[in-house]
């Protein structure tokens, strides 16, 4: 690695907090050098990338890119096909004859929609609202094989609700040059903070290294768990992989917290006649730590419970866990910022199922009749030293499955 690299490396990776994952609009050809760069990096930092072929026109089937993309997606990181929809004025049997081409040429993992717009209720050529025109298509890709129903929708600006949100599993909203303009012209809109990071992208192109960690830092704090920045600008900003490309994606290896996944199960049989209590669990992958505590707003109100800085919620219980086996529950009973907690019984476990992933479990019951939550999860070096704070994710226990899960992918 170059000397440049390595410090881009241990400077960006010092200031990042956890869960970004690198999503790459990887516009050249599959197989070429540039893809083979961005792909090299493998599924640590890298989840997402994307198979634009003539700007998704090309409908004709290419074995080298065929090879390239079962390659890829053997590393364990998503290739999605592409079309662009003119911001709703494009035929939609046009999209669908290419989405089928792309289906029938390569086995993918979804679609990326680009020329998306923001307001899915303004009128429609085709389909009466943008919404109906937008539901049709994206259905169209649910209705291929199973687990290649990926579906993301590019508006590529701020959107001033959530109207996407029930038919794309990622929204884009934001693709833009310079930190500059990420700092003044993006809008925060409150809404983005009640889903689960892994559901928005952010591109930021024509960036210098030197901005990589304000921007990271900024992503994080608007939610975004997907993100990608390049110095690269000009007409295609995706031809090629940035100069930082290497330090980029080892920086997002390293994070303390990663792909973090809550999954709930109700009461059910134990096998032998007797009672299963129901559970909730928490999973997640960590290159480091010794200990991590797992903050939970059961009220979802952020002005309750446990505070501090390094938190967007208002903690009322924390699940607390150890490499070493140990965990425990405890509920808040103090008020704002003091450190003020009982035990809580829990039967409260943690396990190790493969190398990186923590698994930490609980009775659902012992959270008092709590339907749902938001939690971050914190790292803790074996001195008890915070090193970093992850995402809020937003978890219904009454839902036992999510729209994807890419730890496991």
């Amino acid at each position: 690695m170059p000397r440049c690299s390595l410090f881009l490396v241990l400077a960006f990776s010092a200031t990042l907090s956890a869960q970004a994952r690198l999503a790459v609009p990887s516009y050249t050809q599959p197989g070429s050098q540039d893809w083979i760069t961005w792909q090299s990096v493998g599924p640590a930092g890298l989840g997402i990338m994307i198979v634009n072929l003539n700007n998704g026109d090309d409908e004709a089937y290419d074995p080298a890119v065929d090879k390239a993309i079962q390659q890829t997606r053997k590393r364990g990181i998503f290739v999605l096909g592409y079309t662009y929809t003119g911001y709703g004025t494009r035929n939609p049997k046009i999209v669908q004859r290419k989405i089928d081409a792309v289906y029938r040429n390569y086995l993918v993992d979804g679609m990326f929609f680009d020329e998306a717009p923001t307001n899915c209720n303004d009128a429609n050529t085709y389909a009466g609202t943008q919404f109906v025109y937008y539901e049709a298509l994206l259905n169209h890709v649910r209705a291929k094989q199973a687990g290649a129903r990926l579906t993301v929708l590019n508006p590529g600006v701020y959107i001033a609700n959530d109207c996407w949100m029930s038919i794309a599993n990622i929204v884009m909203n934001w693709e833009n040059p310079g930190l500059a303009n990420y700092e003044q012209n993006y809008v925060d809109y409150p809404w983005t903070h009640k889903y689960s990071p892994d559901r928005f992208w952010h591109i930021i192109y024509g960036v210098p290294a030197a901005d990589l960690p304000k921007i990271q830092a900024l992503a994080q704090k608007r939610n975004a768990g997907w993100l990608y920045v390049t110095d690269r600008g000009g007409n295609n900003p995706y031809a090629d992989p940035p100069t930082y490309w290497t330090a980029e994606a080892a920086a997002i290896a390293v994070q303390d917290v990663q792909s973090p996944f809550a999954s709930a199960w109700p009461l059910s049989d134990d096998g032998n006649g007797g009672p299963m209590p129901a559970r909730t669990s928490f999973r997640w992958t960590a290159t480091r730590g010794a200990e991590w505590q797992i903050f939970l707003d059961t009220d979802q109100n952020s002005t309750t419970g446990y505070s501090d800085p390094q938190l967007t919620i208002g903690a009322d219980y924390y699940l607390d866990v150890t490499t070493a086996g140990a965990a425990h529950l405890y509920r808040y009973t103090g008020t704002g910022t003091n450190w003020s907690w009982t035990e809580v019984p829990a039967n409260a476990q943690i396990a190790f199922p493969s190398q990186s992933v923590n698994l930490a479990m609980l009775d659902t019951k012992a959270l008092s009749g709590t339907k749902s939550l938001t939690y971050q999860i914190r790292t803790l070096d074996a001195s008890h030293t915070q090193l970093s704070t992850s995402y809020a994710e937003p978890f219904s226990v009454n839902n036992t499955s999510m729209l994807f899960d890419i730890t496991n992918h």
